[in-house]
């Protein structure tokens, strides 16, 4: 009597764990995408969920994704966030609680940086500072540096944040509980800038630096970091650097040539071979690019790249009740932010507030309104995996 044979099913890769675990690495880092993956079944759940997955997932993708724009500069509570992501990807403001610290005292922060996942706040009435990281609700607060005479600087405060993590291999993200961060306070009036540098593993404030200016320092630009330095736009569009290295100041004149009037018309930025950049509105019309380079003796300048952006027709055309929808395009136009990372500028125009991606020219419409904004837009990036906090206590996958 013979037997019957029962047939087994071949093996696949996805069998493989080790394998899977590499397949898995490569999905998107946008924040749906693991959660979305962790329904298949319970093994790909269980990768998705180990911490030293999460890990690796992150230094595999190296870059968060920009996830939106927190808009302004006052009152820290009613700060908006602008989503950039489409459908299901799109982070919502619900996301992102505001510390309690913050409620009582809201309208006197404002909101100075936000890079490496982290966010800085500053409230010169109470003589405070706070780096917030948004996707926690963790804060670290402390006051300005001892001795400091604030009503001796009565103009304009800025602040920077950044994570300074030298480990090989880190990747931004998940800095706030994990690495050492520097905050750089900047106070600067006419003819006029100090810095102070804080420090978040010693907790202490150096001491303070300063140096003459030729303008006041833009209050409707964050800073953008190249290599060591920070740089902030002055209001007439020169750029104030400070190395916060080596503790020193300098001041980059604007290119003689490059008809820049006002900081709207002008964006400071870092260009693909980690140097400063600037892009310069011309007419409402196009956009120019110069880079700061060194010439065959070493004297450094700017240079007018070959590279020029059209805006002519960019923008959709429509009718605002008691506007003349053929000219609102043209005659406002101006820049209100941008994300060195991804090379992505913000601009405002009487229709609401557009995303242009310097290198593929991309364009998007990512905040509607009737009127001109001249709120700053702060980029805010990181691995953020969606539902977290929103009622998908189950699927706690902690990027």
């Amino acid at each position: 009597m013979s037997r019957r044979r029962t047939s087994v099913a071949p093996a696949t890769p996805l069998d493989d764990e080790d394998l899977l675990r590499e397949i898995l690495l490569r999905l998107s880092p946008k924040p749906w995408s693991l959660p979305r993956a962790s329904l298949v079944c319970k093994l790909w759940h269980n990768i998705l969920s180990d911490p030293q997955f999460l890990n690796r997932f992150r230094k595999h993708h190296r870059k968060p994704p920009l996830l939106g724009f927190f808009v302004g500069d006052h009152y820290a509570t009613r700060r908006v966030i602008a989503p950039l992501l489409d459908l299901p990807d799109r982070i919502q403001f619900a996301c992102f609680s505001v510390p309690c610290t913050f409620n009582t005292t809201g309208w006197n922060w404002k909101m100075a940086d936000c890079r490496h996942s982290l966010a800085v706040l500053i409230n010169r009435s109470r003589r405070e500072i706070v780096v917030w990281d948004p996707l926690t609700s963790q804060h670290h607060r402390f006051n300005f540096p001892p001795g400091l005479n604030i009503g001796r600087f009565n103009w304009s405060w800025h602040a920077a944040v950044l994570c300074v993590d030298t480990q090989d291999g880190h990747v931004h993200g998940d800095c706030f509980s994990s690495s050492p961060f520097k905050v750089v306070l900047i106070c600067g009036g006419y003819k006029q800038a100090s810095a102070w540098l804080y420090e978040s593993a010693s907790g202490v404030w150096g001491n303070v630096v300063s140096t003459t200016t030729i303008d006041t320092i833009c209050s409707r630009r964050h800073s953008v970091l190249v290599g060591n330095t920070l740089y902030w736009l002055f209001s007439r569009g020169d750029v104030l650097a400070f190395d916060f290295e080596r503790q020193r100041f300098d001041v980059i004149e604007k290119p003689a040539d490059g008809r820049i009037t006002s900081y709207r018309s002008v964006q400071h930025l870092r260009t693909e071979d980690g140097g400063l950049g600037l892009a310069v509105l011309l007419d409402q019309r196009t956009i120019k690019l110069w880079e700061r380079k060194s010439d065959s003796v070493g004297v450094v300048g700017w240079v007018l790249l070959q590279k020029t952006i059209p805006l002519d027709g960019v923008f959709p055309r429509i009718p605002l009740e008691g506007m003349f929808p053929q000219r609102i395009h043209r005659k406002h136009i101006h820049f209100v932010g941008y994300d060195a990372d991804t090379n992505v500028i913000v601009l405002s125009t009487m229709i609401g507030n557009f995303t242009l991606q310097l290198d593929s020219m991309q364009i998007r419409h990512i905040m509607k309104r009737n009127d001109i904004s001249y709120d700053t837009f702060y980029p805010y990036t990181n691995f953020y995996t969606a539902g977290r906090g929103v009622g998908w206590k189950w699927l706690d996958l902690k990027l």
